[in-house]
C-alpha cells in the first residue's frame, strides 16, 4: 500500500510495504540546482518484478530524456518495501562499485 509519510527530519516522503518503482520528475525550475518531484509508479511482490518493470517503464521516455541535460533528466528507482522517498529531491548520482 502506498502512502504519504514524514521521515526523521520531518521532511514529507512516500513509501510502500512493498518493492516499488519510484519515478522523479524534473520539477523544470531552471534556477539552482535540479529539483526532482517523486511518486511511487507501481507496486511489486519482489525485487525482480519491480526491476522488469522499471527497465519497461526507462524504455518508453529514453528518446525524450536524451534531448534534455544530463541533470535534468527524469530518473526511475526500485526502492525496497519501507523505503521512505522524499516527495521533493535533489538528482540522485549512481554509486560506482
Amino acid at each position: 500500500m502506498i502512502r504519504e509519510t514524514i521521515n526523521r527530519k520531518s521532511s514529507p516522503a512516500v513509501t510502500s510495504d512493498q518493492w516499488h518503482v519510484l519515478h522523479a520528475r524534473w520539477s523544470g525550475d531552471l534556477e539552482g540546482e535540479p529539483r526532482f518531484l517523486r511518486s511511487i509508479v507501481s507496486e511489486h511482490a519482489d525485487s525482480a518484478a519491480a526491476a522488469n518493470a522499471a527497465r519497461k517503464i526507462v524504455s518508453l521516455f529514453t528518446k525524450e530524456m536524451v534531448a534534455r541535460p544530463r541533470e535534468t533528466r527524469d530518473q526511475i528507482l526500485v526502492r525496497r518495501p519501507g523505503y521512505k522517498s522524499l516527495k521533493t529531491a535533489k538528482r540522485v548520482e549512481k554509486r560506482h562499485k
